[in-house]
């Protein structure tokens, strides 16, 4: 009794030391996968973990959320696409879903993440749409962004920051007109202009 009493005893420290060096494998995640593992109930706080370029950027990564209208008499991709948007925190215009890209996490997880937490969909996360740099006027500091497209499969009635943002789905057009940031404006456009273009969706597998 007392061999299994001692084996017991030591078996949970066992556990959290073989976690602990499973955690630090970089292993690569089915987007599926992935999408489990990013239903979170919390905001990611803090920048330890923040990663920053040769130059001094902060790193970031967000997503266009998207879908399809179901509707026969749209003119334009502009009419047959809405896309979800996010309510600013300082309450000026309107947002795509993006935040810090950090160490311990693939560009697409992060991507996921940050959407999960600010925005509460989860979806099919497609191939990037480019990166811009931009200078934060809140903190004076620069940042280079990655965007993706995000095809939505799915809308959480509870996330991380339902109580500090709204969210909306919105035709393109009106994206166009609410939101403030010129490089997100961009990252739309290259959204519109790849569902323009006759091939399939492409994802990321």
């Amino acid at each position: 009794m007392r061999g299994i009493s001692g084996f017991l005893t030591n078996f949970p420290p066992f556990i959290n030391f073989l976690f602990s060096l499973l955690e630090r494998i970089p292993v690569k995640l089915p987007m599926q996968i992935e999408k489990m593992v990013s239903r979170v109930s919390y905001s990611r706080t803090g920048r330890h973990l923040q990663r920053y370029n040769n130059r001094g950027f902060r790193l970031v990564v967000g997503c266009i959320p998207y879908r399809y209208r179901k509707t026969e008499d749209a003119t334009s991709n502009d009419e047959v696409i809405e896309v979800l948007v996010i309510s600013a925190q300082n309450g000026k215009g309107v947002l795509f879903p993006k935040g810090g890209w950090e160490k311990d996490e693939s560009m697409e997880r992060a991507a996921i993440r940050e959407t999960l937490e600010e925005a509460g969909v989860l979806g099919n996360i497609e191939f990037k749409l480019g990166k811009w740099s931009y200078k934060s006027k809140r903190q004076s500091i620069f940042h280079e962004a990655h965007m993706f497209p995000l095809l939505v499969k799915e809308e959480l009635d509870h996330w991380p920051e339902k109580n500090i943002r709204q969210r909306k789905w919105v035709t393109v057009s009106k994206a166009r007109e609410e939101c403030p940031h010129l490089w997100m404006r961009e990252a739309l456009e290259e959204l519109v202009r790849r569902r323009m273009q006759p091939h399939p969706k492409e994802e990321v597998n």
